[in-house]
């Protein structure tokens, strides 16, 4: 459990270090209303093709619950990450 939790944590700090970039927008204020959009857009379609929580139902915690939901935010991370690369932005 100690070591599932540690693994969240550092993964929340890590994915939190970085930020998003694209090379063809140039105008500062621009960027950000269009990062903005593009984060709400693939947040929505990355929660929209992972649902958390539909595994567990409500199911109350237990080692395969955490491993489920731990599954589902790690899958959403990727869709939303892969979503925003195809928009054009990167990771620096």
């Amino acid at each position: 459990m100690k070591r599932l939790l540690t693994v969240i944590a550092t993964l929340l700090i890590l994915g939190g270090c970085s930020s998003w970039h694209n090379s063809n927008i140039v105008d500062p204020a621009q960027r950000n209303k269009i990062l903005a959009k593009d984060k709400a857009f693939c947040r929505q379609r990355a929660e929209q093709q992972v649902p958390i929580g539909s595994e567990t139902d409500g199911a109350p915690p237990e080692p395969t619950t955490y491993q489920a939901e731990f599954s589902g935010n790690y899958a959403q991370a990727n869709t939303f990450d892969k979503c925003m690369t195809g928009r054009g932005w990167y990771k620096k």
